[in-house]
């Protein structure tokens, strides 16, 4: 289901992360990682879970073999916070979260066992990766200097500057567009790397749960999915995902209030003199240190390749926004490297 080739525990905890996005960390929220005590001879010791806040006291649990795979969960629970514990006992799984343990009962190998976890927290190796040489910062948290507005004034960007990240900013009540920032720079071909965090809302569900994006301007609709999906399976929709187009192949989201990253190369689609499509594009994406796309044909209709003939003044094909979709979604560490055409 879940799962991150990511580092344990570096030297940053759930708590100051939340600490330094202005929210109030949350005690059980992330990742835990345990054994079983025995039973189910044979089958692997290790045990995780991903704790995720639905609002009120309320909390989902996953239960699983291992973090970064696509596996079938041991089982999915929902428990309640009461006196600062949080408790569950359902479908012959119960158990306790107290402080940094997780201890309780469930079925392992087809017999009952107990298992205790602790809490992790585990980051994206590539989180800090510096630009190469010949590449261009586009972010270094100082300033805006090689983005614009993407509606109205280029130049009356909204968002915030912020400990050292570009804050997505207003936030808006209702799930909406609000005004985005693109690259003032059209980049046809290119590797990009960026940092983000998303925000807990904890009440929302779908789409109105820190929602942004990483577009890619064309005369098809490119989006690769930002969204916090901690702890789902991962389709079309989620984070990681092609939107509308591709689910990743691994379910790499990690939990809100963490910093995740982002290495796209993308090769822009081409076309022969006479305007039709000879080669479609192509997506590599790695998320939080694993390849989730690789190397992914990017669909190009009819109806692209007649507005591209039509109105070739409408888009400017490689511009990269960062969406506005209402939440306070952060970014940080943002850089491209261009490549030639021939590179694919």
């Amino acid at each position: 289901m879940m799962s991150r080739v990511l580092a344990l525990a570096l030297a940053l905890s759930v708590a100051a992360v939340a600490a330094q996005a202005g929210q109030q960390p949350d005690p059980f929220l992330g990742d835990w990682q345990g054994e079983w005590a025995k039973g189910g001879e044979g089958t692997p010791r290790t045990v995780v879970a991903q704790v995720i806040p639905r609002g009120e006291g309320n909390y989902q649990i996953n239960i699983l073999p291992a973090f970064d795979e696509r596996c079938t969960s041991h089982a999915v629970v929902q428990a309640k916070a009461e006196g600062g514990r949080l408790r569950f006992d359902e479908g012959g799984w119960s158990g306790e979260l107290q402080g940094e343990r997780f201890k309780g009962t469930g079925k392992r190998g087809g017999e009952q066992a107990a298992f205790e976890m602790a809490k992790v927290t585990r980051l994206s190796p590539r989180l800090g990766a510096k630009p190469p040489t010949g590449a261009t910062v586009l972010f270094d948290g100082t300033n805006f200097d090689h983005w614009q507005a993407n509606r109205g004034d280029p130049a009356a960007i909204t968002w915030q500057l912020a400990d050292g990240c570009a804050r997505v900013w207003p936030p808006l009540k209702e799930h909406a567009f609000g005004t985005a920032i693109r690259t003032k720079k059209a980049y046809p071909n290119f590797r990009l790397h960026l940092e983000f965090r998303l925000p807990l809302l904890a009440s929302d569900t779908g789409q109105t749960r820190a929602n942004s994006g990483v577009i890619i301007e064309e005369f098809e609709f490119y989006e690769v999915q930002i969204l916090d999906s901690y702890g789902l399976a991962g389709d079309d929709h989620e984070c990681g995902s092609i939107y509308g187009k591709a689910a990743p192949k691994v379910h790499m989201c990690g939990p809100p209030l963490v910093w995740q990253s982002y290495d796209i190369t993308y090769h822009a689609p081409r076309f022969d003199p006479s305007g039709n499509l000879a080669k479609k594009g192509r997506i590599t994406l790695d998320h939080n240190g694993k390849v989730i796309h690789a190397d992914l044909e990017l669909p190009f209709s009819e109806r692209a390749v007649k507005a591209r003939r039509e109105r070739a003044d409408s888009r400017t094909p490689g511009r990269i926004t960062l969406q506005h979709h209402g939440d306070a979604v952060e970014f940080r560490n943002i850089w491209i490297v261009e490549l030639g055409a021939a590179g694919r």
